[in-house]
């Protein structure tokens, strides 16, 4: 049972609501007003404001229930973490434009919002749990926060947030950056507008994955005589 003390229910259960009510609201908006859907900017911000419940909720949560995190928008490396997200959008912006680039960004944007509250402060807070364990609780609340499930192929989708669950927590166990997390997450979002279909942006993409493994994994700096001593 010890591995539970640390767990505070009260700061999930917080997180949660602010998250799912956020995303009802998100959602509601969105079907009152189906202009959204053909309007890019607007769509950009309704996705935004879809993410900002598990951000906002993660902030709150913490906030009055004095709860930390050491998973940072930075994590273990400042300029690997800054490479992460610079990089992909400069190669998309030269592939597909300066669109291109800047949905890059937004899908990067985005993604950082939901992971400040999935892997930010929930995986943070369930970390002391088997990883199986918390894989598992994530992925069920963040399917389930996503509301719309009609609209998706139910055991495909479930079965990807498990992956992803799985994936980014892994990096973020091993990073402690945010940042990083959000690339992989934004990339995902990034794919559906086509990215895959053009052999050109598939190249990219798999190039752009390989470059984040690298540089977080295999590239070493050396330290400084002063860090020896």
């Amino acid at each position: 049972m010890k591995k539970y003390k640390n767990i505070h229910i009260g700061a999930i259960a917080t997180f949660y609501i602010i998250a799912l009510l956020l995303r009802l609201i998100s959602l509601y908006v969105v079907n009152k007003f189906p202009s959204i859907e053909t309007n890019n900017a607007l769509q950009i911000l309704a996705a935004l404001a879809t993410g900002l419940g598990p951000a906002i909720g993660a902030l709150v949560a913490m906030f009055i229930f004095k709860r930390k995190t050491e998973y940072t928008l930075l994590g273990k490396s400042v300029w690997k973490s800054i490479a992460t997200i610079v990089v992909p959008c400069i190669v998309f912006g030269i592939i597909g434009g300066w669109n291109m680039g800047v949905i890059c960004f937004w899908a990067f944007a985005y993604g950082l919002l939901e992971e400040y509250g999935w892997r930010g402060f929930l995986q943070y807070e369930l970390r002391n749990l088997p990883v199986w364990q918390y894989v598992l609780i994530i992925t069920v609340m963040w399917f389930l926060w996503h509301l719309d499930l009609n609209l998706r192929s139910v055991l495909p989708f479930f079965l990807l947030l498990l992956f992803a669950s799985w994936g980014i927590g892994k990096v973020v166990s091993d990073t402690h950056s945010l940042l990083l997390c959000a690339a992989f997450h934004g990339i995902v979002n990034f794919s559906k507008h086509g990215l895959l279909d053009d052999t050109t942006c598939l190249i990219a993409f798999i190039c752009i994955i390989i470059f984040w493994i690298v540089i977080w994994y295999f590239v070493k700096l050396p330290r400084s005589k002063s860090s020896e001593t």
